[in-house]
């Protein structure tokens, strides 16, 4: 028995002895469990720079996240915050951890070196977690339709066109039918009526791929088009493909389209050609021509355009009769020349009419496909401004997209545009010879590419290809010559020994992966544009005989470095670089001191040199998106006086490259600032920003928040200087993070109502108890008392407030959320409640609630006592919202406090998880039609467990349980 007790008195001894060890290796080795934290802390807090890098460049180029992504850069942030809140406290507590005589507090030290490690697992473990997310956070989005985008004609009383319109239709959804042809002239309105087709029938398919030909082929963008749309007719899927403007037979299996017996039912071919021997060889098997419109017909269009359906005066409408016969019918013809004629006095109809009946001679081209009718519409263009910007589109490729603000750019620089006295006057005049254009029938919206136009460039527009026939042949006819090669698959440059007359020459849009090696004499060129190329650098003598060029655009291309013939250019006004990935050395561009415009957009620049700060005409200067770019030269900018537009943006920034926003504030004409730093400068007291009329200015992840003025401060401490609370005063959207004694936000950042503010997003601000307190209000103006302030905001997102208890004191009459559409809320521990009663009946566009991690709060929306007053019990409340997302709060107990009845019309989702303390949705009745249930029971069921719902995703309990209860409380239904 005694070697029992022996043996286990060892046992024991050993396993204390383990613990011992174990406990006082945590006390012994806490400061290296401490280091390896900050370490790993790091470690996470730049891989959550870079994840966010990756999702805000996913963001700018339209991509959809994958998911989870967004939730592991939230949780990495809490973790973030709540490591370095340990490390802070650590580092505080060691003052008092050792005394004068170095005793050790051994309790404290082990705590903290058992923290240090249970904090580190976490972090290590999302850290891994989030490496998934280093090589993919997003997606392409699915494109939506032509059919979805495009705006419906009217057809009322043109029967023929109609007519078509059937005969194409009934057509396609012939199943012995594959492929349907279009024929008929130019400007006859076959590209309508295959649009027609697309969105009468948009139901009926899966998807429709509407692809522009034109002369010259591209198989390889025919290709990357219907690719998509090709799996899904492999797939079973329904797809109609269009094909407009064929001019030569297409071999349609080479381009990836799915054809033949297998794939007749699921895969429709609609082609338009002038040639129905076109359609005839692409084995059209049914073949409809669209005809010009009768007489009655084009008088009934011609009517709508002018603006008349009654003609009052015989000799007017004898004219006018006259004049639509002279369009043969053509509603392209039609349309521009009664655009051309409305409004206009009896003797220019007559003008017009002479003109078109004027036999041919001379040139028999100004007669060929109705020029001519085009041509009078150019011709009666009364904006010269409108007939340049005109002529300049014709250098787009045909069936080309085209930029307004590209279009302002070479505009200015030509010297088209009247001496503007801003870049924001420039482009008013270029939007309005735009518009002009378009009602004309000149120049045709691009409704196509809308999805993918960013906040900066927005309008795009296009050419039909007869009109841009008639473009380029008067530029061959006026004195400043063309030569548009844009758009012709090129891989060579053409002969250019004999091209010395022209003035302007378009290259865009080719092959061409070099250029001439030796000097080209074009004395009188004035703009070359070479953009959308292959080329990977320029020959150092090629730029020498084109003394008088003022626009460069040699964007996205692959040039590495840049001619020394560039310097030569001393008239050069508007320079585009953009997008060339390899080009980083820019101080050649030091010398051309006439620049106006310089965009070096994505590039591989790593800094602004000084050289930059010669130019001192520069009115624009874009850098935005340069990946390597961390250091702008101290004086530069200040330099650049007449400059008007800014985009910067520092991935990183090295030490002394310049103050930015000192240097700025000595730029008087500064209209647009785009700026984004790894840190907040602080804004000099003697700053003044009030020229600005856009400005974004934040770090570089933040993305875009689709408003024209937004800021990000952070890391500072209230009270702000003027400057700074006029810039945040201004802003539609703010962000504030890591504030010191900021209160609330009114009326310490506002005195009166919040009338820009669209979005408020707030973290980290540990001072403030609540957003507003309106019982400030009473001490200001009658004037705010009636503004209601809030009530332009749009969404709410505050995180990591540590303080926040409400998100405004009582009494509530001044506060109205009317266009509030998100809350988000999350990480705010002494939050109680969010919304009165009285308050959230004024929620009436909201959509979606988010809260998580608010360990005090009870309720939502609330019905104290004075509430209860204003809200009978029979009162029926109707919130908007589509989604609501409640995580993580321990104290909930009710969304709504109160008895009266609310109805939820719209909503979709609930997500209620770990709310252990929930005891009821309402004390009164809510009404989801959305939300289905399968059968019956108590919301406070005993099960506390998560709860699935069709159609509702309802969780409820703990995460830690998995049950799974198809059910719902009686009160939903």
């Amino acid at each position: 028995m005694g070697e029992v007790f022996s043996c286990l008195g060892a046992v024991v001894g050993d396993t204390l002895f383990g613990v011992a060890k174990k406990e006082i290796s945590q006390i012994w080795n806490y400061i290296e469990h401490v280091e390896n934290l900050k370490n790993e802390v790091d470690n996470l807090k730049h891989m959550n720079e870079r994840i966010q890098q990756l999702v805000y460049l996913a963001k700018h180029e339209g991509k959809v996240l994958v998911i989870g992504v967004e939730d592991w850069i939230n949780k990495a942030d809490a973790h973030i915050y709540e490591a370095t809140k340990f490390i802070n406290e650590e580092a505080a507590s060691k003052k008092t951890c050792f005394d004068s005589r170095l005793c050790v507090n051994l309790c404290k030290l082990r705590r903290y070196g058992k923290m240090a490690t249970k904090v580190m697992s976490v972090v290590i473990q999302h850290r891994k977690y989030g490496e998934c997310f280093e090589t993919c956070v997003s997606y392409l989005a699915p494109i939506p339709g032509f059919s979805d985008l495009y705006q419906r004609k009217d057809l009322d009383k043109i029967d023929s066109q109609k007519s078509t319109l059937k005969k194409i239709i009934e057509a396609i959804e012939d199943e012995k039918i594959q492929i349907v042809g279009i024929n008929g002239l130019g400007g006859v309105g076959k590209t309508t009526l295959a649009s027609e087709v697309a969105a009468e029938m948009k139901n009926e398919f899966e998807d429709i791929v509407f692809i522009p030909v034109s002369k010259t082929i591209d198989a390889k963008m025919i290709q990357e088009k219907v690719q998509i749309a090709a799996r899904k007719i492999l797939n079973g899927k329904k797809v109609l493909i269009i094909l407009d403007d064929v001019w030569e037979e297409l071999k349609l299996s080479e381009l990836g389209i799915p054809c033949g017996s297998d794939n007749m039912v699921n895969c429709k071919i609609l082609l338009t050609s002038r040639s129905r021997d076109v359609c005839d060889a692409m084995n059209a098997q049914k073949n409809i021509s669209v005809n010009p419109l009768d007489e009655k017909e084009a008088w009934i269009l011609f009517g709508r355009v002018v603006g008349r359906s009654e003609w009052d005066d015989d000799t007017f409408k004898k004219v006018a009769v006259e004049i639509v016969h002279e369009c043969s019918g053509l509603p392209l013809f039609v349309q521009a020349v009664g655009k051309a004629l409305k409004n206009k006095e009896i003797n220019i109809w007559k003008a017009a009419l002479r003109r078109l009946q004027a036999p041919i001679d001379g040139d028999v081209t100004y007669k060929r496909e109705g020029m001519l009718q085009l041509k009078l519409s150019y011709d009666y263009l009364e904006d010269e401004v409108a007939k340049s910007c005109f002529l300049l589109c014709s250098m787009f490729p045909e069936d080309g997209t085209i930029s307004l603000k590209r279009l302002t750019y070479y505009g200015l620089a030509l010297g088209m545009l009247n001496n503007p006295h801003s870049i924001q006057d420039a482009k008013d005049k270029v939007q309005l010879a735009v518009e002009s254009l378009k009602s004309s029938f000149l120049l045709l919206p691009e409704d196509r590419f809308s999805f993918l136009i960013l906040p900066e460039e927005e309008v795009y527009f296009k050419m039909h290809d007869l009109v841009r026939e008639m473009a380029l042949f008067v530029a061959s006819k006026d004195d400043s010559k063309f030569l548009v090669l844009s758009g012709k698959c090129l891989t060579e440059c053409p002969p250019i020994d004999s091209l010395e007359s022209y003035k302007k020459i378009s290259l865009m849009q080719n092959k061409l992966s070099k250029l001439p090696d030796y000097e080209i004499h074009f004395p009188h060129l004035d703009c070359f544009l070479v953009q959308n190329n292959k080329l990977s650098n320029v020959p150092d003598e090629f730029f020498g005989g084109m003394k008088e060029l003022k626009v460069l655009d040699m964007s996205s291309n692959n040039i590495s470095s840049l001619p020394h013939s560039l310097t030569l250019l001393t008239k050069l006004r508007t320079l585009d670089l953009s997008s060339n990935k390899s080009l980083n050395e820019i101080s050649i561009i030091g010398d051309l001191t006439c620049l106006q415009i310089l965009k070096l957009r994505s590039t591989a620049i790593t800094k602004i040199p000084e050289e930059i700060g010669n130019l001192t005409k520069l009115r624009l200067l874009d850098v935005y998106y340069c990946a390597h770019l961390s250091y702008v030269t101290p004086g530069v900018l200040s330099k650049l006086t007449w400059l008007e537009e800014l985009y910067v943006m520092l991935s990183h920034e090295e030490e002394g490259s310049c103050n930015f926003f000192a240097e700025l504030s000595e730029l008087k004409l500064l209209k647009i600032l785009h700026l984004k730093l790894p840190k907040f400068h602080p804004i000099p007291k003697n700053a003044h920003f009030e020229t600005l009329t856009e400005f974004n200015i934040a770090k570089p992840v933040d993305g875009n928040t689709g408003y024209k003025r937004s800021l990000h401060v952070s890391q500072s401490s209230f009270p702000f200087n003027l400057p700074t609370i006029k810039l945040i005063q201004a802003s539609e959207a703010l962000e504030l993070s890591d504030i010191t004694d900021l209160d609330n936000i009114m009326p310490d950042l506002y005195q009166e109502d919040f009338k820009d503010l669209k979005h408020m997003f707030l973290i980290s601000c540990g001072n403030v108890t609540s957003l507003i307190k309106p019982r400030e209000l009473g001490q200001s103006s009658s004037k705010t008392k009636e503004q209601l302030v809030f009530s332009q905001l749009k969404s709410i997102s505050l995180m990591h407030m540590s303080s926040l208890e409400y998100l405004w004191d009582r009494p509530h009459q001044y506060i109205r959320f009317s266009n509030l559409a998100r809350i988000d809320i999350s990480h705010c521990p002494s939050l109680l409640e969010l919304f009165p009663i009285s308050a959230a009946q004024g929620l009436v566009n909201l959509r979606v609630f988010s809260i998580a991690d608010c360990k005090s709060l009870v309720v939502v929306i609330s019905a104290g006592d004075h509430e209860t007053r204003l809200i009978k019990p029979e009162t029926c409340i109707v919130l908007s919202v589509t989604k609501i997302y409640l995580y993580q709060l321990p104290k909930f107990e009710s969304f709504y406090s109160g008895h009266s009845t609310i109805r939820y019309p719209s909503l979709n989702m609930i997500e209620v998880t770990d709310c252990r303390s929930m005891k009821t949705w309402s004390y009164g009745k809510s009404y989801m039609p959305k939300i289905k249930f399968d059968r019956e029971v108590p919301i406070n069921d005993s099960t506390n467990a998560a709860q699935h719902l069709m159609n509702g995703c309802l969780l409820y309990g703990s995460d830690a349980r998995k049950d799974l209860i198809s059910s719902a409380p009686a009160q939903f239904k």
